[in-house]
């Protein structure tokens, strides 16, 4: 019974491609590396559109996530709040970027709200689709290997730890703004790392103390 409790521990990147496929379209580039024991998320979003003069908003995005479970029949969803600014929420930067996202428990397809400031103005886009983007991959590299598994009844997918293949990948690729993207992100997975470490500590004596009853 006690099992049936615990959460899963871990650190995966998400990678949302926010808009629609109409040409000339608004597009939002939401990158994410999710942190489950703390229910955090932290990464960048870039919005581009080919306007005159170009459309070109970066943010550094921090923020968190939260179940919102309805009685059956109903579908449960999982909704990311965050914001973000120029350097993270540990700079003087006011913030330029807000987003309210809502997926399925599989994390994958959804609908966001978000709002970006616009030289002296915020500009609001609603009810946008969002869909989760492929893993980086690369003939030149063998596709990532999963990390540990999660049992199947939980909404949490497989946590895929961000491995240096596919940032290498990037590399070959040449893609400038992806390789800024995995930078931002490893960098966040190394910054985290003690703290998962002591989940990962503190998830081992749980499961020894359990095991000797």
């Amino acid at each position: 019974m006690s099992g049936s409790n615990q959460q899963p521990v871990g650190l995966f990147p998400l990678a949302y491609r926010i808009g629609t496929s109409a040409p000339g379209a608004q597009s939002l580039a939401l990158n994410l590396l999710v942190f489950t024991p703390d229910e955090t998320v932290n990464g960048t979003a870039a919005i581009t559109q080919a306007t005159n003069p170009p459309l070109d908003v970066h943010s550094d995005v921090w923020g968190e996530y939260t179940y919102l479970t309805v009685m059956s029949p109903g579908v449960s969803k999982i909704l990311i709040t965050a914001q973000g600014n120029q350097g993270g929420p540990g700079s003087n930067s006011i913030v330029n970027f807000k987003i309210q996202l809502v997926v399925g428990t599989d994390w994958k397809d959804g609908i966001a709200n978000y709002a970006y400031l616009d030289g002296q103005r915020w500009v609001e886009v609603n009810n946008v689709p969002a869909h989760l983007a492929e893993t980086v991959r690369s003939s030149a590299f063998p596709p990532l290997e999963p990390g540990p598994v999660i049992p199947p009844q939980s909404p949490y997918p497989p946590i895929m730890p961000l491995y240096a293949a596919p940032i290498q990948s990037a590399i070959a690729s040449g893609d400038l703004a992806q390789m800024k993207n995995l930078a931002s992100l490893a960098k966040q997975q190394l910054d985290q790392q003690p703290q998962l470490q002591s989940a990962l500590e503190a998830a081992k004596g749980e499961i020894s103390r359990l095991e000797r009853r």
